[in-house]
């Protein structure tokens, strides 16, 4: 398949080895004077750029033919060039050594900016898969640098405790601090960053998760760190998890094939009631989204296996739960972790506050 794409770029090469950096703000007029007095080459592939001036992107250069330069770069939108723009100037207003859409040629990619000389910046607009952000993560990696992945955000998201839907490669771009992950999103036409933290993983795309925004005129950089969540927004938080939960449990209780559907085989060998059951199955975890189905159903199978005396480890190999491969033994952590609440909750009689302080405190306090 011929994998040739018009690239877009920001800064090009001039005739004398120089380069020409579409960042500052440029009047049309004179942006149209020096298009027709220069050219332009792409600083990777040498090839012929053209300097475009239209009404609805930001001033940009195109290779003038599908090109095979192997700097990688995503389709360029409005989004995408602002962002870059925005994000450039700044970390320069942080008075940081930045470069614009830097090369690095020992793993052929192109950072959309490079900070301090190691830290690698992806402005990242269009969806794409996990396994090629981590595959440009790792690139970094084996150069001693470290990458931090933004979000574009083209509209604003409401602030607070919400329901959130993360598709693509999302979680391979969340950012961790003391285990607390949150996603970091920049919205180039307010100039604002947005953050997605204490995210809570139900099923799917769905998760939940905090709201919270940042001019980027109050923005410092090592960039501001989100807050953990207070008691009061767990229990929101825990309203909107248990809406979901409920909602999943009436869909299997009409189920069809119930002696093959798991929630129905392990309601069973439990004796629970499907239309009843204890509060201490389907709680929202800390890592849930190392098995991939709902936390009800993977509850059920973990309480069954340590009812009949088999280890988080020989559950994970059954196949029973959704796993991904790579992250086996973080999803017997997470049985494991699960199990000692389950026990916690259902030994102790807790009402509801304590039910919710429990979980809380394994949520928040032990992070």
């Amino acid at each position: 398949m011929d994998k040739r794409r018009v690239i877009c770029i920001l800064v090009a090469a001039t005739k004398d080895g120089g380069l020409f950096y579409l960042i500052r703000p440029y009047a049309k007029e004179e942006l149209a004077i020096i298009k027709k007095s220069s050219q332009f080459y792409c600083p990777v592939c040498g090839s012929s750029v053209i300097m475009k001036i239209g009404e609805v992107k930001l001033p940009h250069f195109s290779h003038k033919s599908l090109s095979r330069c192997d700097s990688y770069s995503e389709p360029e939108s409005s989004l995408h060039l602002q962002g870059k723009n925005l994000l450039f100037q700044f970390f320069k207003s942080q008075n940081l050594p930045v470069e614009l859409e830097k090369y690095l040629p020992a793993i052929r990619q192109r950072a959309d900016l490079l900070v301090d000389g190691h830290i690698a910046v992806e402005f990242q607009c269009s969806s794409i898969p996990a396994s090629q952000i981590a595959g440009r993560s790792n690139g970094y990696s084996r150069l001693g640098m470290s990458a931090i992945w933004i979000g574009g955000l083209a509209e604003p998201i409401i602030e607070g405790i919400q329901k959130l839907k993360l598709t693509g490669g999302k979680k391979e771009m969340f950012r961790q601090k003391q285990k607390n992950p949150y996603l970091l999103l920049f919205m180039p036409e307010e100039n604002r960053f947005y953050y997605l933290s204490n995210l809570i993983y139900i099923s799917g795309s769905q998760w939940i998760g905090k709201v919270k925004s940042l001019a980027a005129s109050k923005q410092q950089y090592p960039f501001a760190v989100p807050k953990r969540m207070t008691l009061k927004e767990f229990e929101i938080m825990y309203c909107l998890f248990y809406q979901s939960r409920k909602k999943f449990v009436s869909s299997q209780v009409y189920a069809k094939n119930r002696v093959q559907n798991p929630f129905w085989r392990s309601c069973y060998e439990l004796r629970l009631d499907v239309r009843d059951l204890p509060d201490a199955i389907g709680v929202p975890m800390k890592n849930a989204e190392f098995i991939l189905c709902n936390a009800v159903l993977w509850q059920l199978q973990a309480v069954e296996g340590a009812r009949k005396g088999m280890s988080a480890a020989s559950l994970v190999q059954s196949g029973k739960l959704p796993v991904h491969p790579s992250f086996r033994a973080e999803a017997e952590t997470l049985i494991k972790s699960y199990l000692s609440v389950y026990d916690m909750l259902k030994e102790q009689r807790v009402g509801e506050i304590g039910f919710l302080n429990l979980l809380y405190d394994f949520h928040c306090k032990t992070l």
